[in-house]
């Protein structure tokens, strides 16, 4: 519906050129010179004998006393209402050059909102209006402070992309803007609540069974426990969360995670609508490194057989050798080859090929330990990476790699039975410096393997461990 004209012209109509003491003066000058007009026909109605009352003299003196008294009157508005307004206009002109500055050079000049509150001495009109300018200044300073805080919090999060990182940085933040003392931020990830970053809780991952934590992430309903029972602060077993806020996070209609805030006392009413724009910015940060952590995870996969493909692998195998270098612990590393792998392919074609290369990734994988790795390093070579693992302990791996692989049913068409061989090192070991050198070793193994009949474990410059 378009604007009223009129209303347009209303509102936007500039302060116009009346003055309004110079119109106050005159207004008291008048009422005095009214009344010593009007004074002489009062005071024969009280008795004074009339050629007394209208005499011009008479006139003469109520008038100008009219005129001191008006006088008087507008000399005590210029002395006691005068400084007052002026007191109140100057702080409102302060603060708005101070808001103009703040948008120029963003050096916040009204942090300290106290310095523009004007004093309130009154009870009256002005001493109310005095008092609504300092509860508006206040109420602006609020707005751009939590302004200010988002912003930050927004930008902090824009510079993270790794989810773990920007759990803690933003679990960081809000601890510090709510006053809480503790919390934990709960993504959901594959399904499966986790605890992804945590700050002053004694046991966080407790968090995740609770019955009041998982009812509040199914209906997607903030709430607020008072005294949680179970809560305990890390470092301070005499003291007792007052209050714990669940605030879950929802992404595309299905909850995405939830915050966890303690405090020892109630949280101010401020406190929500920050955390509602926080959660805001949040949310959408939230998104953002989970869709990268799975853009990372679908780069890093083999897409037939859901093992890490052969340059993540590398990678993989480079830090391991790293981190056992430093440490001094054990890297145990495994290649193994299909035996008669084209015969596979060139009988009963490529998709039975496929299709063993998959059940042997799930062979395989089903008989490693937890934290093993399993690569495609291409075709159908496969590497296993054993964080902690001797060569005897790695050897006894690739036994059970070999044994479980020669005994698994083929599905859909194929061989009777498929085989492996497998070359087997681990780092320390003489002459072993650097990841490709333990990579060679593993591989001249596997050649021996392969040369040596199949279906056998080779150590690397060890003699064959027969079948």
């Amino acid at each position: 519906m378009p604007e009223d004209p009129a209303a347009k012209r209303r509102r936007t109509k500039r302060p116009g050129k009346r003055r309004l003491f110079v119109e106050l003066a005159a207004w008291m000058v008048g009422l005095g010179l009214f009344a010593g007009l009007v004074f002489p026909p009062f005071v024969v109605l009280l008795g004074v004998p009339p050629s007394l009352a209208y005499q011009p003299s008479f006139y003469a003196a109520c008038l100008s006393a009219g005129l001191m008294v008006g006088a008087f009157n507008f000399l005590v508005v210029c002395n006691v209402v005068r400084p007052r307004v002026n007191m109140l206009s100057d702080g409102m002109h302060a603060f708005r050059k101070a808001l103009v500055e703040d948008e120029v050079s963003k050096d916040l000049p009204y942090r300290n909102a106290n310095r523009f509150h004007v004093p309130v001495d009154s009870r009256d009109a002005l001493g109310r209006a005095g008092d609504s300018f300092n509860r508006l200044i206040d109420v602006l300073v609020s707005a751009r402070r939590m302004e200010e805080s988002v912003r930050d919090f927004s930008n902090t999060l824009a510079s993270q992309l790794e989810l773990a990182p920007l759990c803690r940085e933003a679990l960081s933040v809000m601890l510090a803007r709510t006053g809480a003392v503790a919390g934990a931020l709960l993504v959901v990830r594959e399904g499966k609540l986790e605890c992804v970053a945590a700050y002053g809780l004694d046991d966080p991952e407790g968090l995740l069974g609770r019955s009041d934590v998982r009812a509040a992430l199914g209906n997607l309903k903030s709430r607020q426990v008072a005294s949680p029972a179970g809560v305990s602060l890390k470092g301070r077993p005499d003291a007792q969360p007052r209050e714990m806020l669940l605030l879950p996070l929802e992404g595309k209609g299905a909850p995405m995670g939830m915050l966890v805030l303690a405090s020892l006392q109630p949280f101010a009413p401020d406190t929500f609508r920050l955390l509602d724009f926080f959660r805001q910015s949040l949310k959408l940060a939230l998104q953002n490194a989970l869709s990268h952590e799975d853009l990372g995870r679908i780069a890093a996969m083999d897409s037939l057989t859901g093992c890490y493909n052969r340059r993540m692998g590398m990678e993989r195998l480079v830090e391991e050798f790293s981190r056992s270098a430093r440490s001094g612990e054990p890297l145990g590393l495994i290649m193994f080859d299909i035996d008669h792998f084209k015969p596979v392919n060139d009988t009963w074609g490529h998709l039975a090929g496929d299709r063993i290369l998959v059940q042997t990734a799930h062979a395989a994988q089903r008989v490693l330990r937890e934290g093993d790795v399993l690569v495609r390093y291409g075709g159908e070579e496969f590497m296993i990476l054993l964080p902690g693992a001797s060569l005897a302990e790695a050897c006894g791996i690739a036994e059970r790699v070999r044994t479980a692989v020669a005994s698994m049913e083929i599905v859909g068409g194929g061989p009777e039975r498929i085989t492996v061989s497998l070359g087997v090192d681990a780092a320390p070991a003489p002459g072993v410096d650097r990841a490709d050198a333990l990579l060679q070793r593993v591989d001249d193994a596997l050649y021996q393997a392969k040369s040596g009949g199949r279906n056998v474990v080779v150590p690397a410059s060890e003699p064959r461990v027969s079948v």
